[in-house]
């Protein structure tokens, strides 16, 4: 009778062990950049808008990511996650620079074009103008707003965060709920990114005089 208590009373524990891991998140990971993990992501290698996502213009140093608007061009580079994410929270903790008519993005995305997709935006530059927020389902585009931000981003590190549920996306700057979206979500996994370029639906052309750079000291993701 003892043992079948204590058997008991440790199967007990260990759920609740179990539900209350549940209702904190499972960490899936957290990427400080002390080296760039091949395994986890995979650097890009393509056009976008009006940039060529250079791989050279990826590295690692200092325990931060770094991704490179060369000066005199408007290239970029990209990160992609080699695994596909589901449900859950994402976070970055990024600065970007002042290279004006550039964005850096913090997304999920799954091809086809207008199927799946979970956008931040942030402009490059200082007015402490807009990020943009997006959504895709279905083959359609359900939701692009742009917002202001309560800081200039190019000033020092800020977190960007997203919540990706069933059924729901809210979007956070340092903590402060930006946006909240309940319908037109996407359903399906999808390969996280980052990355920095110069698209063709932006104002201007200009590139930079000096190489500017991107950086992120930290990417994590917490399943539900």
């Amino acid at each position: 009778m003892r043992r079948g208590l204590m058997l008991l009373v440790i199967g007990a524990v260990q759920i609740g062990l179990f539900a209350g891991l549940a209702a904190a998140g499972v960490m899936d990971f957290t990427d400080e950049f002390d080296s760039f993990d091949a395994a986890r992501w995979s650097k890009g290698n393509h056009n976008l808008g009006r940039s060529y996502l250079d791989p050279n213009n990826v590295s690692v140093s200092g325990g931060r990511l770094q991704i490179k608007l060369p000066k005199r061009t408007l290239n970029g580079g990209e990160i992609r996650s080699t695994a596909l994410y589901g449900y859950g929270t994402y976070v970055a903790r990024i600065r970007v620079p002042h290279a004006p008519s550039s964005v850096t993005g913090f997304f999920l995305y799954y091809p086809p074009d207008y199927a799946s997709e979970i956008d931040v935006e942030i402009y490059n530059d200082s007015s402490r103008r807009l990020v943009m927020h997006s959504t895709y389902s279905g083959g359609r585009q359900t939701h692009t707003e742009t917002v202001g931000l309560p800081f200039d981003p190019t000033a020092g590190f800020h977190e960007y965060r997203f919540d990706y549920a069933p059924g729901s996306v809210r979007f956070y700057a340092d903590g402060r709920l930006m946006r909240t979206w309940t319908d037109g979500i996407p359903t399906a996994s999808m390969n996280l990114f980052v990355n920095a370029w110069y698209p063709a639906w932006l104002e201007g052309r200009s590139s930079p005089r000096f190489d500017r750079y991107v950086l992120v000291d930290r990417i994590q993701h917490t399943s539900p």
